[in-house]
């Protein structure tokens, strides 16, 4: 068996240095897969929070100071949530700076004859209208 050279073996120590530098810059090189577009997120601050039209035990419409609408779905088990005159809406982070999330819940609060409620939200998203038609 032949001994290799102290240069052979520098060269292959270079040509490897080579090959793990150059590697990670090929693999960035290749097409990434383009992410579908998402809808910026949106934030409802529960200190904002102007007023709101239930359309269902479900769904609630919610207008912010600034005019904004949000659509905030709710999780079922919530009943009657047309009649209460007032509402609250809580956020974990306990600040009202904070925007409300999934798992954040509106309060609603004890009526003659039903007790008062945590509605769990399930989803908030920006609100649009859909367009009336020519009539």
């Amino acid at each position: 068996m032949e001994r290799i050279s102290t240069s052979e073996v520098s060269v292959r120590i270079a040509a490897f240095s080579f090959f793990l530098l150059c590697f990670p810059l090929a693999a960035q090189a290749q097409p990434q897969v383009m992410a579908p577009a998402q809808s910026p997120p949106v934030c409802l601050r529960q200190n904002m929070v102007l007023g709101w039209k239930v359309v269902d035990n479900q769904t609630l419409i919610v207008t912010d100071r600034v005019q904004k609408t949000y659509k905030v779905s709710l999780r079922p088990g919530c009943f009657d949530l047309k009649w209460p005159m007032r509402l609250g809406f809580k956020s974990f982070s306990g600040f009202g700076l904070s925007c409300l999330t999934r798992n954040d819940f509106v309060l609603v609060p004890a009526q003659p004859g039903f007790p008062a409620q945590r509605c769990l939200i399930s989803d908030i998203a920006a609100y649009v209208p859909s367009p009336l038609p020519p009539g």
